[in-house]
This record gives structure tokens, C-alpha cells and sequence, in this order.
């Protein structure tokens, strides 16, 4: 008879901590942090300071290689996997926006070098297809920033 109640405190402590883990959750598809802007090359950046980079390309609206479009970051050579991509108007009502976001919410300490990787579909006038078929994806753009993560 004993069991019981405990059984039932247990279980009523286990659904309460269900109930209450989504709303600790960052949120879905949200940034985290300052930006880490890649963009500005070599840097510092607080060590063990949430964070996120986002990098991406503009299209006019209509363009149809949007979804052959591709962005891969690795960091120290290994590929990182997006936490979300988002597609935005970039407000000139002419582009839109394609960016891969990176979150990382604890931070990270030491020196780590980032590498962005652009791929956009091959046409042979922009984008040489160098013997591929039409639209295939080729890396276009290849650019390293080594970022140090300096204590506060």
C-alpha cells in the first residue's frame, strides 16, 4: 500500500518535468547570441559566450537556382550542420535573402578557423559547369577566418 503513493509522487514529478523542458528549449529556428560575422576576417570573440554565424547568398525573386544554392561552413576542417536555413525579402522588393544559420549556445574556448563554402548551379555563363550537366551545384567561393576566443 506504501508503494503507491510514492509510485504517484514519482510519476506526478516525471510529467511536471515533461510539461516544463519544451519551455526551457531555446527557441525553434531562432539565432542565439551576438552574430559572429565572418566577414570581417580574423578576430576575437568572447570565449564561452553564446553565439551564432549566418551566411548565405541574395537572389532576385524568380530566380530559379535558389534551390540548387548551397552553403557549408566546417570549423577546424570538420562540416558543421545548419540549425536552420531562412529565406527572407531583403526589403528592396527585388531580392531575397538565403541564410544558413549556426548556433552555438555555449559558446567555445581556444582558436578555431572557419571556413565558408559557396555553391551555386553551373549555367556555363556565370558559373562554369567545367563538364558537369546544366545546374549542377559547384563551389563557387572559398574563404578562411581563424577566430580566437579570448576570456571576458
Amino acid at each position: 500500500m506504501r508503494r503507491l503513493p510514492i509510485a504517484l509522487a514519482l510519476a506526478t514529478t516525471l510529467l511536471l518535468g515533461l510539461t516544463a523542458a519544451p519551455s526551457v528549449a531555446a527557441p525553434r529556428n531562432q539565432a542565439v547570441g551576438d552574430r559572429l560575422n565572418l566577414l570581417d576576417g580574423d578576430q576575437d570573440f568572447p570565449a564561452s559566450t553564446p553565439f551564432h554565424i549566418d551566411h548565405g547568398f541574395g537572389f532576385v525573386i524568380g530566380d530559379r537556382t535558389i534551390g540548387l544554392a548551397n552553403f557549408v561552413l566546417d570549423m577546424d576542417g570538420t562540416p558543421l550542420t545548419a540549425d536552420f536555413i531562412r529565406l527572407s525579402p531583403s526589403g528592396d522588393g527585388f531580392t531575397v535573402n538565403k541564410f544558413w544559420y549556426f548556433n552555438f549556445p555555449a559558446g567555445l574556448t581556444g582558436v578555431h578557423e572557419f571556413t565558408r563554402h559557396y555553391f551555386n548551379a553551373c549555367d556555363n555563363r556565370d558559373v562554369p559547369c567545367d563538364d558537369n550537366r546544366i545546374n549542377t551545384p559547384v563551389e563557387i567561393f572559398t574563404v578562411s577566418a581563424e577566430v580566437t576566443f579570448t576570456a571576458p
